[in-house]
């Protein structure tokens, strides 16, 4: 373990010296930042495989400030404001007004707020450990069958007898009011602190009980288990973190890389239901292959200790965004949302960005990628295992591409199609998994 980590610090720092000032917009981009005040935004029309069609809408409202400014060249704005509504068919609601504003006033100190409410009907829980890596899909029932693959489940449940009983086998009901407050401060250009807070009511119920086509729902695996964190509650935690980051531009970076660690604790001081701790590390690198082709990569590693609830153990709590996994668009596609989740997660995608066409209608800039992607990750139940034994074969592989449009460089769209061995996902959503 000693080893890996000096071999981790050695690149690191190897970045650092090749890499010391890049954190500025290049000038072909720079010459494309529009100056003062400006709208974007989409009516929401979108699908995903663990939420189904969504609709709703999402309205940014951006000031770039002037060429003058100080910090026009490095900041990525200097205000992004926007609010959403958006629900589906599958029963998820994620409504949020979210404000960011970099070097605020002029001063080096930059502020992420968001109010939100999130209620999903249908959340996934498919168990929690390293165990649940290195099985396949069970009910755990008086008829214990494995499933080599989701659609072969969902098959057995659409055309077996009597089998509505295990329709929400894998799923439950939340929802989550949530509020958080990050404030970030450069030290260098690069290098920046964060510390913030996230105060959140979560509500637990299942579908135990309920009748479908006459038939009750049997015992999920959630209310089977009935891990911390069953019967919901207050989950708060302050959060702190150390960055360095030379990417050129943050929402669509193409040269330059990110170093971060985070740390959250969360006790009855301020007011949470449970006590626990994480420590999160992520490593993100950009090289431009060509001037229109961008390798992106990423690594990332969390660990939780203490009581840590359920519906909390499955989050990378990365400084600039918290990021669900393992499964979906965030961290490995091709797998349903939070299908691995343990004490100790692993993560690490690739991607080729390739630009290839170039739109300017009615004043506005439109830029189109095609991207393909490999991701992997893991879960362990301790924080040294994923050095001491890291269990290479049980790594969950997800791949495939996608389109995404940078509209004003600064509101990313993307459409993603990922596979696995076990699923596929489809994803319509904002920004880039990372």
């Amino acid at each position: 373990m000693k080893k890996t980590v000096v071999c981790i610090i050695i690149l690191c720092l190897f970045f650092a010296l090749q890499n010391a000032m890049a954190a500025r917009l290049s000038d072909e981009d720079l010459a494309k930042k529009i100056e003062g005040w400006y709208p974007t935004g989409l009516p929401l029309v979108n699908y995903d495989s663990d939420n189904g069609f969504g609709y709703g809408v999402r309205v940014y409202l951006y000031n770039n400030g002037t060429r003058d400014d100080e910090y026009f060249a490095y900041a990525p704005y200097k205000m992004q404001l926007y609010g959403q509504f958006y629900q589906t068919t599958n029963g998820y609601q994620y409504h949020e007004i979210n404000l960011d504003m970099p070097y605020i006033f002029g001063t080096k100190f930059r502020i992420i707020t968001s109010i939100a409410y999130d209620k999903k009907i249908n959340a996934n829980y498919f168990g929690q450990g390293a165990d649940t890596a290195k099985g396949k899909l069970t009910l755990y029932t008086t008829y214990p069958t494995a499933y080599e693959t989701f659609d072969k489940f969902q098959d057995y449940l659409d055309y077996a007898d009597n089998d509505e009983r295990f329709l929400k086998y894998y799923n439950y009901e939340y929802t989550k009011p949530s509020y958080f407050l990050n404030i970030y401060r450069d030290i260098t250009q690069n290098l920046k602190f964060l510390a913030g807070l996230e105060v959140k009511k979560v509500t637990i119920d299942t579908w135990d009980g309920e009748k479908f086509d006459g038939t009750p729902q049997g015992p999920t695996l959630l209310q089977q288990l009935q891990p911390l964190g069953y019967d919901g509650g207050w989950s708060n935690f302050i959060r702190a973190g150390i960055y360095y980051d030379t990417r050129d531009y943050e929402p669509d970076p193409k040269t330059g890389y990110l170093i971060d660690y985070a740390f959250e604790i969360s006790d009855d001081t301020i007011g949470s239901d449970y006590d626990f701790t994480r420590h999160t590390v992520q490593l993100q690198y950009y090289f431009p292959l060509l001037q229109s082709l961008t390798l992106a990569l990423r690594a990332g590693y969390t660990d939780a200790n203490g009581d840590t609830p359920f519906f909390e153990m499955g989050y990378f709590g990365f400084s600039l965004n918290r990021r669900t996994g393992l499964g979906n668009n965030r961290t490995l596609r091709g797998y349903r949302e939070q299908r691995f989740v343990g004490p100790t997660m692993t993560v690490a995608n690739a991607e080729l960005r390739w630009k290839f066409a170039e739109a300017n209608p009615w004043g506005q800039n439109f830029q189109f990628k095609i991207t393909v992607f490999y991701d992997v990750g893991n879960v362990y139940d301790k924080a040294a295992d994923p050095f001491t034994d890291p269990r290479f074969s049980d790594y969950h592989q997800g791949y495939g591409g996608g389109l995404v449009i940078a509209w004003n460089m600064a509101t990313i769209v993307h459409f993603y199609y990922g596979m696995s061995k076990e699923d596929s996902s489809v994803s319509v959503d904002f920004s880039h998994t990372f």
